[in-house]
């Protein structure tokens, strides 16, 4: 793969309007649940984004035939083939894991290279083994590759020890079709998790709960086809505003829900954004200094950690000390020794982040990861000179062309091959 960087030239302010398309964890894992219908289904809103061409080659190597015209995806046919041959695309991203699920329920045999995606953290896989195990399927991991059989799924009460996103997605596909009904409890909340729950429900699913720490699926035998909306990107929406609040400007964004970013608009207008919706229009002005501030992430509705890496951008520029606490992921703060080499003034200490604001030179730098390289790029776009953010490929992972989303404000960001 040919490297690319990102050349960014800081100091300008930011105008114009964007468009938030489906969001990257609600799309991947409607894609796999259309796995388990029993008719063609679409999916529609879908960004043109690295994971999701990930996610659909690993689907055409299963053997299910995938249409995409402009932003919808269709998807027909059954998954008739192993995933062993298709390692790569696998540990690229964390998303395979909805596979997992999906396949078991499909073909009630599944060898699943382990999955890989971002290194932010350790991200155990145990509470999708526990609650597969609960349903009556045998799990096992041999030489990185998990094993998972069963010869039917039945429904279980199953207690999730910590609101994991992935593994309620997986078990609701899992629950779906399953013998019976199964309870999650302490289930994650996210707009994700709903999005998924009211896709399968428009296959036919019969779900109750989701949105709330406990949801319940009454198993049945047959999903019929259906027309699959995900929910709108709200990291992507979060990233842009922190952009403008960096900058100075105004902007728009289309398609954003007020209800999915209450937390980030918070803190965002708590250090200086001015923040309010029309509709599903997100108008955003930023003006004076960015204040400091003192924010901790953790599961839906509170801040999330998507978001934590560009918030600690913003920081960076704020009159004042600033304090980031990351609760979710144990290894998220990779990135703050590249914003060091811009002249930023961050100390690091256990899961905290204490930054004292200033201004910012360009300089080299390495994205580590998805929302890492967002970090670095909204970073470059308020220091002065010439930043170089390589790593690119980490970025488009969840943004659809970024540098056209800046470039469309007005910044001064050019894709360049190393």
């Amino acid at each position: 793969m040919s490297e690319y960087f990102y050349e960014i030239t800081g100091g300008r302010a930011l105008y114009g309007e964007a468009n938030v398309l489906g969001a990257k964890n609600a799309v991947l894992p409607l894609l796999a649940a259309c796995l388990i219908c029993d008719e063609a289904c679409e999916v529609k809103n879908c960004p043109d984004i690295s994971d999701v061409q990930n996610m659909l080659a690993l689907m055409k190597g299963l053997g299910v035939h995938i249409e995409r015209e402009n932003r919808t995806i269709k998807v027909s046919g059954s998954a008739s083939k192993r995933l062993c041959g298709l390692k790569g695309e696998i540990e690229s991203m964390r998303s395979s894991m909805f596979l997992l699920g999906a396949l078991i329920q499909r073909t009630g045999e599944v060898a699943l290279p382990s999955p890989g995606g971002c290194k932010i953290g350790s991200r155990p896989l145990d509470i999708h083994f526990d609650g597969l195990k609960r349903m009556g399927a045998e799990v096992f991991e041999r030489d990185g590759v998990v094993m998972c059989k069963a010869k039917k799924l039945v429904g279980a009460d199953i207690v999730l020890r910590y609101p994991s996103v992935g593994a309620t997605e997986n078990l609701l596909i899992c629950a779906a079709k399953a013998k019976g009904v199964t309870r999650l409890v302490g289930a994650a909340k996210e707009p994700e998790v709903v999005s998924l729950a009211q896709g399968l429900c428009n296959m036919g699913a019969r779900i109750t709960g989701a949105g709330t720490d406990v949801i319940e699926v009454e198993g049945v035998s047959y999903l019929h086809g259906a027309s699959l909306d995900p929910c709108p990107d709200r990291i992507v929406a979060g990233t842009i505003m922190a952009a403008c609040l960096i900058c100075g400007g105004e902007v728009d964004v289309r398609g954003a829900k007020k209800e999915h970013l209450t937390c980030v608009t918070n803190v965002l207008s708590n250090m200086g954004a001015e923040i309010f919706f029309d509709g599903d229009v997100a108008h955003v002005r930023s003006r004076a200094g960015i204040r400091p501030a003192r924010v901790a992430t953790s599961p839906y509705p509170g801040f999330a950690t998507d978001m934590q890496p560009q918030t600690v951008a913003c920081m960076c520029f704020s009159k004042g000390v600033s304090f980031m606490t990351e609760t979710v992921f144990d290894n998220r703060f990779v990135y703050a020794k590249e914003l060091k080499k811009m002249g930023a003034n961050i100390t690091e200490n256990g899961n905290s982040l204490m930054i004292t604001g200033g201004k910012l030179h360009g300089a080299d730098m390495c994205a580590p990861d998805l929302r890492g390289g967002a970090a670095l790029a909204l970073a470059s776009l308020g220091a002065e000179g010439v930043s170089r953010v390589f790593g690119t490929h980490f970025i488009e992972r969840g943004y659809e062309h970024f540098d056209d989303i800046l470039k469309g404000f007005g910044a001064d960001i050019v894709k360049k091959r190393k």
